[in-house]
C-alpha cells in the first residue's frame, strides 16, 4: 500500500493520516486493489457459529491475547454466515476486554500524549471502557456533557486546565457540535491533544445534521440527544481548525495482528 501523509505515530500505530477529503479518494484511487482484497479476507472470516476467536497482540497492553467477536447483530451474507460488526467486536481477553475501537482509541492517544500518572486527561461524554481504563493511567476529569450557563454551553473547567481530551463515540449526539469544539480547544493547554471516535462516513464530505426540530430551553440546543443527530463528515476537519486547533487530521487504522479490523476505521486526532 502507497501510504499518504503518514505521520509519526504510525510506527506505533498502524495509522494512514489524511488532511481532506481528496487525499483520501486519491488514496483510494492508489490502492484499490489492495483495499478491495481485504474487504474479501474480512468476509472469509464469517461464521455461522455465535463466536468469531482470532489470536494477536493487545496495543495499549502489548499482551499476547485471544480476540472475541458475536456475530449477533452482525451483516448476514447470502450464504448465511454472518460478518461481525468489528469497530464493536473483537474484545481482548486482557483484564478489561475491551473492544476494536476502545483499544485503538486507547492504544493511539498512549501513542501521542503518552498518558503519564500526572497528566491531567478529560474524558468527555458518557462513562465508557475508555475512560475506565484512563482513569487508572492518567488523572481523570470526567465530563458527560456541556452545561448551559450564562446563555451559553460551556464545560466547567477552567482554561488551558488538561493536557489531553479523549470523546468516544459521543460528538455525533451533541446538538451544539461546533460549540463544543471550540470548548475541548478552549480547556486544552496549547498542544495539548484532543482524540475523538465517531462513526466516520469516509463518503460525506459534509457533515449532515438533523437538529431543526429538537426543543430548545432559553433559545439553546440541548447538550445531548439520546439518538444520533450527526453524520460526520470530512468538514469535521475544517471544523475543528476553526475552533482553533492548529492541525486537525483523520488517521485510518487497520492491523489483523492487533485487532483493528473493518472497513476505514477512521480516528480523528486534533493539536491545540
Amino acid at each position: 500500500m502507497k501510504p499518504m501523509s503518514v505521520t509519526p505515530l504510525a510506527a506505533s500505530f498502524p495509522a494512514i493520516s489524511f488532511a481532506s477529503k481528496a487525499e483520501f479518494d486519491e488514496h483510494l484511487r492508489e490502492n484499490r486493489d489492495f483495499v478491495d482484497a481485504r474487504y474479501r479476507y474480512e468476509l472469509s472470516l464469517a461464521s455461522t457459529e455465535p463466536e468469531i476467536i482470532g489470536a494477536g497482540t493487545c496495543g495499549p497492553c502489548l499482551r499476547v491475547t485471544d480476540y472475541t467477536s458475536r456475530t449477533a447483530g452482525g451483516e448476514r451474507l447470502p450464504d448465511g454466515r454472518i460478518l461481525p460488526n468489528w469497530r464493536e467486536e473483537l474484545a481482548c481477553a486482557c483484564e478489561d476486554r475491551i473492544n476494536a475501537r476502545g483499544r485503538a482509541t486507547l492504544h493511539f492517544a498512549e501513542s501521542v500524549a503518552g498518558l503519564l500518572p500526572a497528566m491531567r486527561v478529560l474524558a468527555f461524554g458518557p462513562p465508557t471502557q475508555v475512560s475506565r481504563r484512563l482513569a487508572r493511567q492518567a488523572k481523570l476529569v470526567h465530563r458527560p456533557r456541556m452545561l448551559a450557563a450564562g446563555g451559553a454551553h460551556r464545560l466547567d473547567l477552567p482554561d488551558a486546565s488538561v493536557q489531553l481530551a479523549v470523546c468516544s463515540d459521543h460528538l455525533h449526539h451533541v446538538p451544539p457540535l461546533d460549540t463544543v469544539l471550540a470548548e475541548l480547544r478552549r480547556v486544552l493547554i496549547r498542544g495539548g491533544q484532543l482524540v475523538v471516535t465517531v462513526p466516520f462516513r469516509v463518503d460525506l464530505a459534509t457533515t449532515v445534521s438533523r437538529i431543526e426540530a429538537l426543543p430548545r430551553l432559553n433559545g439553546l440546543l440541548p447538550a445531548h440527544h439520546g439518538a444520533a443527530v450527526h453524520e460526520i463528515g470530512w468538514d469535521m476537519l475544517a471544523r475543528l481548525r476553526q475552533a482553533g486547533f492548529a492541525s486537525a487530521l483523520a488517521h485510518a487504522y487497520w492491523s489483523e495482528e492487533l485487532g483493528y479490523l473493518g472497513p476505514f476505521n477512521v480516528i480523528l486526532a486534533a493539536t491545540a
